[in-house]
């Protein structure tokens, strides 16, 4: 891979992670009357629609039954984890959630070392501690002495992340096999229509799709943009970035974006780093730096662009 694509791939990635992070302001416009499920599969599913011209294209469209099986479960695994986080927040606190998100990179690591014996394991372990401990001092801010998490919480959304984890490494593990010279585009498309109607399928029998009356202009229009920006062009660029970047590495953006939540708050809201915080960025930073200059060294696995 030539240092342009490397460069590129990380500059999509540092994107990501602004995108990432205001897409948290955006979502909070939209009325949380609406059932939370029934708003992801209907992100997932315009996203799919926006990309279907361009799929046709492309002439990207023909799907063998193995690839088609392919992108099922890796939209399954999309599925799976939007739902146990909506499901766990009815009992716990974004902060909890928040936290445990932050072993996502980790966990992506581990399924890395086992799906993709090649990759440069205790190269990236030690980079992605840092900044993984870094990330959760920022995402811990407010949290109360006594607000301990529920265990039924924590169970459910430990199977999220660790779908969310297992994302990554199998997309590309699926590159190289069934779904062998798929680009982004089609990547994305098929991933996220699969994880659409499997959520859109759920809201079907739970009756949360009865909260679609409740919808308003302005909150079609606050979901076309998290489609759009916070959905579709992030999927988008992680998809471009597998392949050039070890999986684990590109995951681990995750810690820059909880940066950026930080700085927006510190800059736009006026408040005072609390000592926690600053050492938390110190440590994402580093930890990020490291990761880069290891990820540089590793020769990455070929992908179908």
């Amino acid at each position: 891979m030539k240092h342009t694509g490397f460069a590129a791939a990380h500059a999509g990635m540092l994107l990501w992670a602004v995108l990432i992070a205001a897409s948290f302001s955006a979502a909070a416009q939209v009325s949380q009357a609406i059932d939370p499920i029934l708003l992801t599969g209907l992100r997932l599913l315009f996203c799919a629609l926006a990309f279907l011209p361009l799929l046709l294209f492309k002439g990207d469209s023909v799907m063998t039954a193995r690839g088609l099986f392919g992108h099922c479960v890796l939209g399954l695994l999309l599925a799976v984890y939007f739902g146990s986080l909506f499901e766990a927040l009815r009992y716990t606190s974004a902060v909890n959630t928040g936290t445990m998100f932050t072993l996502v990179p980790l966990l992506t690591l581990g399924f890395e070392a086992m799906l993709m014996p090649d990759s440069h394991f205790k190269q990236r372990l030690w980079p992605m501690l840092i900044a993984a401990s870094g990330a959760a001092l920022l995402v811990m801010k407010g949290t109360g002495p006594g607000e301990l998490p529920s265990p039924y919480a924590l169970s459910v959304y430990g199977v999220g992340c660790l779908a969310m984890a297992l994302y990554s490494p199998l997309s590309q593990r699926l590159k190289t096999r069934s779904l062998k010279g798929r680009g982004p585009v089609a990547m994305t498309f098929w991933n996220m229509l699969f994880g659409a109607l499997f959520l859109l399928t759920f809201c079907g029998f739970s009756g949360g799709w009865r909260s679609t009356s409740l919808l308003t202009t302005t909150d079609v229009y606050w979901l076309m943009y998290l489609a759009l920006f916070a959905t579709l062009a992030t999927f988008w660029l992680l998809h471009r970035a597998i392949g050039v970047i070890a999986p684990s590495s590109v995951i681990a953006y995750i810690y820059l974006s909880t940066l950026f939540i930080t700085l927006f708050h510190w800059l736009w809201g006026r408040q005072s780093p609390l000592p926690l915080e600053t050492l938390g960025a110190v440590m994402v930073g580093a930890g990020m730096l490291a990761l880069l200059r290891s990820s540089r060294r590793t020769t990455p696995v070929s992908a179908g662009r």
